[in-house]
């Protein structure tokens, strides 16, 4: 009984967490309360290029895991249920651990909320596993499991690797920083996150403004000279800083950028 209230708990407070991401993924507005700094942005991770897999954000696969196990302890609580419940969540993990090393190598940012659903996932793992004494899974299966596990986790690699462009905007980039086209944003805004990805590894070659006067290289004074509000703001500019032309706050489409800068939108 202990085990079940243990297991209802996690599924519950499992669902509240990823609520809370859905909601956060598809806000227009930056910013939530779990935001604790410089590398711990849920923001940034939520909003990324990497939250979802084939156009599902994963945070709402997580809520329908936690809704699942709900259900099933609460309505099918017995052994078999309990052996199938440790099976899927050690398969589950594969994806979740691979999206750990994407915010910590990729996203150099962490999203609390993230990581704490996993202390959840394996909690509801080890509290199986105890409940299920003196049974046990066969080791076959927990093989089994590892494997899918890591194939799992390979396959949102490759799906994310094919999202990405590499390469792919360079010409279109280098005629943007040319043409004076200059993206003010900031490292710990999560719209700018998404911006870069567009580009992929192109966006090196985008001129872009550091306006947070947090961050490392900061150019605050010249956005508030340019009265840069909310980041990213493209503007466009005359060889003397003037401004040509000013989009509108937020992410703007290959499309837009080509059109105002004259750039040829050219696919390396």
């Amino acid at each position: 009984m202990i085990a079940k209230i243990l297991l209802i708990v996690l599924a519950i407070v499992g669902v509240v967490v990823m609520g809370y991401l859905v909601s956060l993924h598809y806000s227009e507005e930056e910013g939530s309360f779990c935001n604790l700094g410089e590398g711990l942005s849920c923001d940034i991770v939520n909003k990324s290029i990497y939250s979802t897999i084939f156009g599902i954000p994963m945070s709402v696969l997580g809520l329908f895991y936690f809704l699942g196990v709900l259900g099933v302890v609460i309505f099918r609580y017995n052994t078999s249920t309990l052996k199938i419940l440790a099976f899927l969540s050690i398969v589950f993990l594969g994806p979740s651990l691979y999206l750990t090393g994407i915010e910590l190598f990729v996203l150099k940012n962490i999203c609390v909320f993230c990581e704490t659903s996993k202390v959840f996932i394996l909690g509801i793992i080890v509290v199986s596993l105890v409940a299920l004494k003196p049974e046990k899974i066969a080791a076959k299966n927990v093989i089994t499991a590892l494997v899918l596990a890591v194939l799992l986790g390979g396959a949102t690699f490759v799906v994310h690797k094919s999202a990405v462009p590499s390469g792919k905007y360079d010409t279109f980039a280098q005629c943007l920083t040319e043409k004076r086209l200059y993206m003010y944003g900031s490292i710990s805004c999560s719209f700018c996150a998404k911006q870069r990805a567009m580009f992929g590894d192109s966006f090196q070659y985008v001129n872009e403004i550091e306006c947070d006067p947090r961050n490392p290289n900061h150019e605050a004074q010249r956005c508030i000279e340019k009265n840069v509000e909310r980041t990213p703001t493209w503007i466009f500019e005359d060889s003397e800083g003037g401004i040509l032309y000013r989009f509108e706050p937020g992410v703007v489409s290959f499309e837009e950028l080509s059109e105002i800068s004259g750039c040829p939108l050219i696919e390396d």
